[in-house]
């Protein structure tokens, strides 16, 4: 491609930003889907965090711990206290801000290695397909994981190629380790195995000593935390995170119904050719012509190698552990676009015209996206009770107003977590007091059968029940005291915490310019040493 061909790092920046907008825009406005892939637990331990300011291990309402370290958590709750605001966006901020950093990195790595050309479709491939399109507002610790390993993986690149220095991979393994614990180191030390299908005039030395401190001082934050957990928990922070978690998911006991039989290692590949379509069947073309047809410059040759061998090396972990989800994927998400971003730069007859087919790929894209989430998707079982739930929430804050004093018996995780509670659930003993009490208190019931009964046993005879709505094919409910009769509303006491608010503002601006300098760096000297943003 001649340099006038290339587009230059102002038209790739525009065209990055403008997918993440638009799937972002298209994400927020699609159905909430809150009770499907256990995002209510996330939620919980968000909460849990901001209600009982619990920041150094979270509980769900049972009592149980955290499956992950905390950084998610902490990352939400400090958006959630900076606004004073719970919801889905704030819930959901480190998934969406991850995405945000992930595609501008992306493209940056992509047009350092294949060229400005290839960079233009990486943020596409990476959000389109049905893994992009849900990690822009999950409410789990997969897209900040991903966003953590693309950091790593490219920190350790840069020791191995350009002989940068190994701090940035002491930082980006403490993130990895703190988001969703070890795997992301191994993914990434599996891309090092480029070096040996590499001839040996042409392969760089690989840095061993200076990848090894930097790893081993990516530990230290993590092991600091673990022993503050394990003290704090009395001795179970080791036995859930590492025995149950680590050890569990990797060799555990086949338990799930899909682990039966010795085929379940064999999903993952399925999901790769599903649930990435089409960015990982355009990686697989990608590799095939790759092997057959390798780069004649040897940088070009290493990159491709170290993507696939971070590609294939992932999906083969994931195959050979015990727990698969689908959405465990996303790890491998980010190779599999860079690959397919070069493959379809390279069908391009007239690569000067290579933002106008973008631009009018994310146009036809967007709209086919937002026709699946608010037409089909929305009929998912799972998506209509997340619909219920909240539209439930809305009326109760509507009827009480969100500062009203609650209980909940018998319900499930996700209604207080959309009514931004976290609170023991009533006991049954003590139904009787509370609806008979002369303060203003509503009870959220999901079994109303059982839930008058014990009333009545208790001396209940009368019932005021000023809302009540479909969910899950029965109903919930609330119920008032005797003394919240004629009660005015009561508002939510939640204010902005303004010091949080400018120290996370400061943060997130920091990263956002380090991941926009790296791209205008890294967009080759078409975009012209000179030029500013």
């Amino acid at each position: 491609m001649s340099s006038s061909a290339a587009p230059g790092h102002r038209i790739i920046l525009l065209i990055a930003l403008a997918t993440w907008a638009g799937f972002f825009f298209v994400r927020a406005t699609s159905p909430d889907d809150l009770l499907s892939r256990d995002q209510e637990k996330v939620g919980v331990y968000v909460l849990d965090i901001v209600e009982n300011d619990h920041w150094l291990w979270q509980r769900d309402h049972d009592g149980q711990f955290a499956s992950k370290p905390p950084l998610t958590q902490w990352v939400a709750a400090l958006f959630t206290s900076a606004t004073g605001q719970f919801h889905r966006l704030s819930l959901t901020f480190p998934s969406w801000f991850a995405c945000l950093i992930t595609v501008i990195v992306i493209c940056a790595w992509t047009g350092r290695e294949f060229g400005s050309a290839a960079a233009l479709w990486a943020p596409l491939l990476l959000l389109a397909n049905p893994m992009g399109i849900r990690a822009m507002l999950l409410a789990r610790s997969d897209p900040l994981f991903q966003c953590t390993i693309v950091l790593l993986a490219l920190a350790v690149w840069r020791c191995w190629i350009d002989g940068a220095r190994a701090w940035p991979i002491a930082l980006a393994g403490t993130a990895a380790l703190m988001t969703k614990g070890p795997l992301a180191l191994v993914i990434v030390l599996l891309g090092l195995l480029a070096a040996i299908t590499l001839k040996k005039e042409e392969r760089p030395p690989i840095p061993v000593r200076a990848i090894a401190i930097a790893m081993l001082l990516s530990l230290v934050v993590p092991a600091l935390w673990l022993w503050a957990a394990q003290q704090n928990s009395g001795g179970q922070a080791v036995e859930k995170l590492l025995q149950q978690e680590l050890f569990g998911h990797a060799l555990g006991a086949r338990m799930g119904a899909n682990q039966q039989s010795w085929t379940h290692h064999l999903l993952p590949m399925g999901w790769y050719l599903s649930r990435l379509a089409p960015t990982g069947i355009i990686a697989i073309i990608a590799i095939i012509r790759m092997w057959l047809r390798p780069s004649h410059t040897q940088r070009e040759r290493a990159a491709e190698r170290f993507l696939l061998a971070w590609l294939l090396g992932g999906l083969l972990l994931l195959c050979i552990g015990t727990h698969h989800r689908f959405i465990h994927l996303l790890v491998i998400l980010p190779p599999a676009a860079m690959l397919a971003a070069r493959e379809v730069s390279g069908w391009l007859s007239t690569p000067a015209r290579g933002p106008m087919w973008a631009a009018i790929a994310l146009s036809g894209v967007l709209p086919i996206t937002a026709v699946y989430l608010d037409m089909i998707d929305i009929s998912s079982p799972r998506i209509v009770r997340s619909r219920e739930l909240r539209e439930f929430a809305l009326s109760v804050q509507e009827q009480v107003g969100p500062g009203a004093r609650m209980e909940f018996f018998s319900t499930t995780a996700g209604v207080q977590v959309q009514l931004a509670r976290h609170q023991p659930t009533l006991t049954q003993q003590d139904i009787g007091l509370t609806l008979s009490s002369n303060e203003a208190i509503y009870v959220i019931v999901e079994d109303e059968d059982r839930f008058r009964d014990l009333a009545r046993k208790q001396g209940v005879s009368l019932f005021e029940v000023p809302l009540r709505r479909p969910f899950a094919g029965a109903h919930l409910a609330l119920y008032a005291s005797e003394g919240a009769a004629g009660v005015q509303k009561i508002a939510d006491g939640r204010r902005p915490n303004y010091v949080i608010l400018t120290l996370l503002s400061l943060l997130t601006c920091v990263l956002l310019v380090f991941s926009v300098r790296l791209l205008i760096a890294n967009i080759s000297p078409i975009a012209g040493q000179n030029s500013k943003l």
